[in-house]
């Protein structure tokens, strides 16, 4: 029985160890064709929130960088195999959402499983778009929803 175990706790151990992190996808797919990738560290936030009003200066104040990965121009072929290498961080993640609707796919997954937060990352994918973003920092669970509704109004 102790044998039993201690394979089970080497097979758990190592599979963990192979588990893809959110940076190693970003890395593995931000120099295919037409990819763009970006990475907004927090002087750059304080910047673009420099003339925000203070609720919004609030909710950024925890987030230390924010990476973005574009691939909405890209064949079908490398956003089936993206999407397909998404699907792999639950493993690694908890996962937050796992929606798919009318062709839209979205998956959010959550570094740490107490409050606050390391990281989230939301992907999403439709006909059109493929998108990633990940958002580093001390996030608190209810916060994110004011934060991803400001990130929607600073690109308008």
């Amino acid at each position: 029985m102790k044998k039993l175990l201690a394979l089970l706790v080497l097979v758990f151990t190592c599979q963990m160890a192979f588990c893809q992190t959110y940076d190693e996808l970003i890395n593995k797919f931000k120099d295919k064709p037409e990819a763009e990738a970006v990475e907004v560290p927090k002087l750059m936030l304080n910047l673009a929130i420099s003339e925000a009003d203070a609720n919004t200066k609030a909710l950024f104040k925890n987030i230390d960088c924010m990476k973005m990965l574009e691939l909405t121009n890209c064949s079908e072929s490398i956003k089936k195999d993206f999407m397909a290498q998404a699907g792999k961080l639950e493993a690694k993640y908890t996962t937050l959402a796992n929606l798919s609707e009318d062709g839209e796919t979205t998956l959010m997954f959550a570094d740490g499983e107490e409050d606050p937060l390391k990281a989230v990352i939301v992907i999403n994918s439709n006909k059109e778009e493929c998108e990633m973003v990940v958002i580093e920092g001390k996030l608190q669970l209810d916060q994110l929803e004011n934060i991803f509704d400001s990130m929607g109004s600073l690109e308008d």
